[in-house]
């Protein structure tokens, strides 16, 4: 979950939460709300959100992009998504039956069992939908076992908008914290680094951007990290221990981190 609200604020990985605070919480007065389902997501709203039939084709495709992307069979679960029409609405939802969640504009939640994407209809619907319909196919495919935060929110970094766009989303950042140091790593880009934040309240802007250019990286096919990153994932959802990936990098690809390095100036500092 994102601790700055200067962008964009929402929750990132999942809340396990006890039974009690499910969907009929939110189905008052029942004959007000619909149930629409599209695929393997379940949509509950009062009135169908102006930008909902626009991103429903991004998200019918998301399954198998992610799958393409960790280069793993994935499994896809029905996941509910409950749309409030505005602002005040969902945060009276939260009050209800979240009190101790972040107020963001969206949550991937964990009830009873059931996988609920929450989220508010306005400009940012599309992204926030994408986002965390990628944190509903991670808890579906890898279940108990955890994906590294950076990862999760790397990958939903990554897979909510164009690279165009998150390249001057973060580009900004990652600039502000390299200068015109092109030699050596900042210590807050390093893998290593990110790996040792591993509860949401620790986040910052930083660690997503951060976290979206080594899911970028390692995603290149020609790079030599591209082969170790992913017997890292099977590992991962084959309940393998798996460490760190960053041991395994420095193991196999000493200079990994100078790779980076060059990927992330060709791509984002040197525009």
């Amino acid at each position: 979950m994102r601790t700055k609200l200067s962008r964009r604020s929402w929750g990132f990985r999942a809340l396990t939460l006890t039974a009690g605070a499910g969907l009929a919480s939110f189905a008052r007065p029942v004959s007000r709300v619909q149930a629409i389902e599209k695929d393997w997501l379940y949509f509950h709203y009062e009135r169908e959100p102006a930008g909902l039939p626009a991103v429903l084709p991004e998200l019918r495709a998301l399954p198998e992009r992610l799958s393409s992307y960790y280069g793993l069979k994935l499994k896809v679960t029905p996941v509910h998504v409950l749309l409030f029409k505005d602002r005040q609405a969902y945060l009276n939802h939260l009050e209800k039956t979240l009190p101790r969640a972040p107020r963001r504009t969206s949550l991937f939640v964990v009830r009873g069992g059931k996988p609920t994407i929450l989220a508010t209809a306005g400009k940012t619907l599309a992204r926030d939908l994408l986002h965390e319909a990628v944190h509903a196919i991670n808890f579906g495919s890898f279940g108990g076992r955890q994906v590294p935060l950076w990862l999760d929110e790397g990958g939903a970094e990554l897979f909510e908008a164009t690279q165009t766009s998150q390249d001057l989303v973060h580009g900004e950042m990652l600039r502000g914290i390299m200068g015109e140091q092109r030699d050596a790593l900042a210590v807050p880009l390093k893998l290593s680094s990110l790996e040792r934040i591993e509860l949401p309240t620790k986040t910052d802007a930083l660690f997503y951007a951060a976290s979206w250019a080594w899911c970028r990286f390692l995603a290149e096919r020609g790079t030599p990290c591209h082969a170790i990153w992913r017997r890292y994932l099977s590992d991962i959802q084959a309940d393998i221990a798996a460490g760190k990936l960053s041991h395994r990098l420095t193991l196999a690809e000493p200079n990994y981190e100078t790779l980076f390095l060059k990927h992330l100036s060709l791509k984002t500092l040197d525009k």
